[in-house]
């Protein structure tokens, strides 16, 4: 398995001054497919009789019509799966429902753990909403492996408020670790009590997927301090940037490489693990500490919006991460 972090590419903008969120690395962009893995994707034709040409004639008939099944269904492929960039397919419905319905007292077991703060906490700074909702402001690639793994616990913690139209699933680039996850490209977000703006600026080949709007672009020059992917600002009161710090610390350990052979496309295994830490494969991508990243994102969300609704708020899981947060000293 690769060992080699990577740092993201990242919209020109000159660094914030003063203090910045906690710097924990970052992702970057593969770089270019080589002349001769560019070829490998080349066809080429050559006419020749009549007989030949009537065959080629023949054959662009069926790939238009397999082009236009494609356009329809919305898969790059056939047999759907995981695509990059902008066709991937469906999350299957299992997989939602799975972590929308992790136990509450599988997060109230696992509380946080040891660990501390994810977010920095930043002071005196202009709240940020949408429609009189607190704002979740997410960036990142496709590409990237610690994005991937954000994603899980960041979803998870969305549908405790909410819920998604249109989610769909992709992985981490193959040539870094390709993590089983979701895609937000096209997707809505639905909720009473929170606002999300979720943005994967490049896909998993490193191509440029979505253009940050200027608004989300100068949070992300504000706060990100040049940390690179991911990115999260939860209603400018709680701000990460880089690595998730306790998720899964390094590209060689044991967690993500269980992740990156769970397969792409078999997401079902991590929710279910995520729903049940305790299980075999639980345990060996340390899905408790998915359920602990959801609980800090899960109480910021809550400091944020006046602990709504309270079923999920005052739960002793979600208190606790909010206690580890509010003990955190805040950063103007």
């Amino acid at each position: 398995m690769a060992s080699r972090k990577r740092r993201s590419r990242r919209p020109a903008a000159s660094p914030r001054s003063g203090p910045g969120p906690r710097r924990l690395g970052s992702q970057e962009a593969p770089t270019p497919r080589s002349a001769s893995a560019d070829r490998r994707y080349q066809r080429t034709h050559r006419q020749g009789s009549s007989r030949t040409s009537w065959v080629v004639v023949g054959v662009v008939v069926v790939i238009v019509a397999v082009l236009v099944v494609v356009k329809l269904t919305g898969s790059s492929s056939p047999s759907g799966g995981i695509a990059s960039g902008r066709n991937p397919a469906p999350v299957p419905a299992a997989v939602v429902a799975a972590l929308e319905n992790v136990p509450v007292a599988v997060y109230n077991s696992v509380g946080t753990g040891s660990n501390t703060d994810p977010f920095v906490e930043a002071k005196d700074q202009p709240s940020l909403t949408e429609n009189g909702l607190p704002r979740v402001v997410y960036i990142g690639g496709e590409f990237c492996p610690y994005c991937a793994i954000l994603r899980w616990s960041l979803v998870a913690a969305l549908l405790r408020f909410g819920t998604f139209t249109g989610l769909k699933e992709s992985s981490s680039s193959t040539d870094v670790a390709p993590v089983p996850t979701f895609a937000f490209f096209g997707t809505k977000y639905t909720s009473k009590y929170v606002a999300l703006s979720a943005y994967d600026v490049e896909d998993r080949n490193g191509k440029t997927l979505e253009v940050l709007p200027k608004d989300v672009g100068k949070i992300y020059t504000k706060y990100a301090n040049n940390s690179g992917f991911p990115f999260l600002d939860i209603a400018n009161q709680h701000v990460a940037s880089g690595d998730p710090p306790f998720l899964v610390p390094s590209l060689d350990s044991p967690p993500i490489s269980a992740l990156a052979g769970a397969g792409t496309g078999d997401m079902l295994s991590i929710a279910r693990a995520i729903a049940d830490p305790t299980s075999t494969y639980g345990q060996s991508i340390k899905a408790a500490t998915f359920d602990m990243e959801t609980n800090f994102i899960t109480a910021a969300i809550c400091r944020s919006n006046g602990g709504k609704p309270a079923s999920v708020c005052d739960s002793p899981g979600v208190k606790a991460a909010e206690k580890v947060i509010a003990a955190t000293k805040q950063v103007s």
